[in-house]
């Protein structure tokens, strides 16, 4: 294989649509209109989204669709709404003229759910896959002395391998009620997508961290095989030398340690931002307690530990730690955006509709040995 065929094989993909082409289709696209004709409501006028949903097949080469449900692209569930909400709930600026009298935005309760995490902590999503993928993999190339005169160089050679990534398909629904999906206000239309493509995203982060590999799921980062564990440490007492140990793990392995950040859920940080660095408070010999409790330093201080940035979200696996370079953990998504259904009929007492949005990632760990897991809690 030449330089311009590996080239062409190894090219990140290329979006689906442009960025004129995503601010034209956020402007025009009615998610809500989407969600009615998909419960049955022939009244619903879609065939601009049925346009997009068809172009966006034939653009990735997608054949099938789901359950004759419709691709949605992510500029239509991501949306920009330019009006203001003041104090009592009522919309004002540029697109108060659009809103309905009787929407009452202010009476929605915004779900407490996990934080995404994944893509702050530095993680690389690539989506508008087609095909499976092959992710290259090389090492390093040895040197050797050369012995006397005339001595010759021995010869090394590099390896390579690749990391394999094939579509697992992820399912995730949420619930709307029918007077939500009867308005036609942008700001509810965003509300909608925001519910759909959240209930997504967390369920990628949560595989991202702790896929299982089985039963559908592709495997996270927690059961890859190559990933240090960080053993010794006592339940529930984390020392200043457990979080060292992490630290060591990855500069063994020559990771680079300018890029590390710390992931925990939220019980994990609460132990180590009230846990004593013992090492500060021990007398020269650390042979007896001699620092006061008031001037010692803990494990955490100010979202950070041993000096590196600490990330918090339940959607880590509780009790663990993990510290990392995430760039070389990779989120794989295939086709630009999220299959969607709407199903009328199991909330059909209260006329909710449950929404249900379909989408094909995997995960993929370039270098395992960049990554430390660790039990703090018991």
């Amino acid at each position: 294989m030449n330089i311009s065929e590996m080239k062409q094989k190894y090219a990140p993909p290329k979006a689906v649509f442009d960025q004129a082409e995503r601010a034209f289709i956020g402007e025009r696209y009615n998610l809500g209109n989407v969600v009615r004709s998909l419960a049955g409501e022939l009244g619903a006028d879609i065939g601009f989204e049925q346009e997009v949903s068809e172009e966006m097949r034939r653009r990735a080469d997608i054949k099938n669709v789901s359950h004759g449900g419709l691709a949605v692209p992510y500029c239509a569930l991501q949306r920009t709404y330019t009006g203001k909400t003041n104090v009592d709930g009522v919309i004002t600026g540029n697109g108060a003229a659009i809103v309905a009298t009787d929407l009452l935005t202010g009476e929605y309760i915004n779900p407490l759910t996990a934080r995404l995490v994944l893509r702050n902590a530095g993680a690389r999503f690539i989506d508008g896959l087609v095909g499976d993928i092959a992710v290259p993999k090389g090492s390093c190339v040895g040197a050797c002395w050369v012995t006397g005169e005339g001595g010759e160089v021995t010869k090394t050679h590099p390896n390579f391998s690749q990391v394999l990534g094939t579509p697992r398909t992820l399912g995730a629904y949420v619930d709307v009620t029918r007077k939500l999906v009867v308005q036609s206000a942008l700001p509810v239309q965003n509300l909608i997508g925001d519910l759909i493509f959240d209930a997504v995203a967390r369920e990628i982060d949560a595989a991202g961290l702790a896929g299982t590999g089985s039963d559908g799921q592709p495997l996270g980062l927690i059961g890859t095989a190559g990933v240090n564990e960080v053993d010794g440490i006592t339940a529930n007492s984390p020392t200043f030398l457990d979080i060292q140990n992490f630290i060591a793990e990855l500069d063994d392995g020559n990771v680079d340690m300018a890029e590390l950040k710390w992931l925990a859920p939220a019980r994990v940080k609460a132990k180590l931002a009230s846990t004593i660095d013992a090492n500060l408070v021990k007398n020269v010999a650390g042979t007896e307690n001699v620092g006061a409790v008031t001037s010692a330093r803990y494990l955490c201080e100010k979202s950070t530990v041993a000096d590196y940035p600490l990330l918090t979200s339940n959607l880590c696996p509780a009790k663990k730690l993990i510290l990392g370079d995430w760039k070389q953990l990779l989120i794989a998504g295939w086709g630009e955006g999220i299959d969607l259904l709407a199903d009328p009929y199991s909330n059909s007492t209260s006329g909710s509709i449950r929404i249900v949005a379909f989408k094909e990632v995997d995960v993929l760990v370039r270098y395992p040995e960049a990554f430390a897991v660790g039990t703090i809690l018991a």
